[in-house]
């Protein structure tokens, strides 16, 4: 199921702080790559203005700016625009935003809601993946480990 974000919404910054320090981006976009790399789906963040940097976003994330319109309008008018807008999840703690995105059929998260779900995911898969099974046998065998000894 694709993620839509509304970056500087959640990383509390406005267009000019972003602007003047990157850390925080680079920071989310860090934190978003690791529940990706745990099977959380595809990330797409979208970020208010634009980024002159366009430095690289990690593998798995993809990242749009919104320049000219505001992140709100651009996930709007992108919602407005898909054929399945249901099969999308809204992340913001936007109040408004999270409505209007809802008027438009697609589900909403909070962030603290999104990283419950990611943690969740995390610990069930965590309980189910078995280790693999060596067959020591086998590789003593391969390696002439199993003859008798003596010869």
């Amino acid at each position: 199921m694709p993620y839509w974000f509304d970056g500087n919404n959640l990383i509390g910054q406005s267009v000019a702080a972003a602007k003047a320090d990157s850390q925080a981006r680079r920071a989310f976009l860090s934190t978003l790559h690791s529940y990706q790399r745990s099977g959380g789906g595809k990330f797409l963040v979208y970020f208010d203005g634009d980024d002159s940097d366009r430095s690289a976003s990690p593998p798995g994330i993809s990242v749009r700016y919104s320049a000219p319109v505001s992140t709100d309008e651009a996930i709007l008018k992108r919602l407005r625009e898909i054929a399945s807008p249901a099969e999308v999840i809204v992340v913001t703690n936007d109040w408004d935003l999270k409505s209007r995105c809802r008027s438009q059929g697609a589900a909403v998260l909070t962030w603290s809601e999104f990283t419950n779900k990611m943690k969740a995911r995390c610990i069930r898969s965590s309980r189910t993946s078995q280790p693999e099974r060596i067959d020591v046998d086998e590789w003593m065998h391969y390696f002439g480990l199993d003859e008798p000894s003596g010869k």
